[in-house]
């Protein structure tokens, strides 16, 4: 299921590069606020911040507005558990299909969403002790996500938005009805994010 949701997702964009009226190269960087909720016996730990930087591409269709940006973002986030700091590393590749409202000639508003996909580049478990008994948790080698999100451009070369990042599982999860049940519903157990970026595009 993993590989086939990304060969769709590649063959997609490689056929939206075909038709691009133009593709634009930039650098995308950002914080991002997350809240985690786990049941009382594990952890629990609330905003929790990090901050992801890489290179970025946007692609414009021959149809007005409408386009795809794909990134590769470094992610790191940090949070405490127990009294101890615990380091996340990833790999973020989000996937967006976007549509641009002008203000003007060279200003506008746009609205994204579309799939993203995490790997993990760092530690793959941290432990910690509570009541002298020592737990362990391991974190996913790959998730999957949803981005819905939305911001403003400045000319063809700068924009700051914002996203709400919804998390759905491992990259096996992925489906339809899993991504509109997080989207609708409020549950705890996976993360869900905000995440506040600015890109600049050469």
């Amino acid at each position: 299921m993993k590989r086939i949701i990304s060969l769709v997702v590649l063959l997609s964009a490689m056929t939206m590069a075909v038709q691009a009226q133009s593709i634009k190269f930039g650098v995308k960087g950002g914080l991002d606020i997350q809240s985690l909720k786990f049941d009382d016996s594990v952890f629990n730990t609330d905003n929790k911040l990090g901050w992801f930087v890489g290179p970025t591409l946007q692609i414009s269709l021959p149809i007005g507005g409408l386009g795809v940006d794909i990134a590769g973002l470094y992610d790191q986030k940090k949070s405490e558990v127990n009294g101890e700091t615990i380091t996340q590393k990833s790999i973020l590749v989000p996937v967006n299909a976007r549509l641009k409202l002008g203000i003007g000639s060279t200003a506008g508003v746009y609205v994204a969403a579309g799939p993203q996909f995490a790997f993990n580049v760092g530690d793959s478990e941290f432990k910690w002790k509570k009541d002298n008994v020592e737990n362990t948790f391991q974190l996913k080698k790959s998730s999957f996500s949803v981005n819905l999100g939305a911001g403003i451009y400045f000319s063809s070369h700068l924009e700051v938005g914002f996203a709400y990042n919804i998390a759905l599982g491992s990259t096996a999860d992925a489906s339809w009805k899993a991504a509109t049940d997080a989207a609708f519903h409020n549950d705890d157990t996976k993360p869900k994010s905000w995440q506040i970026s600015a890109a600049y595009y050469f």
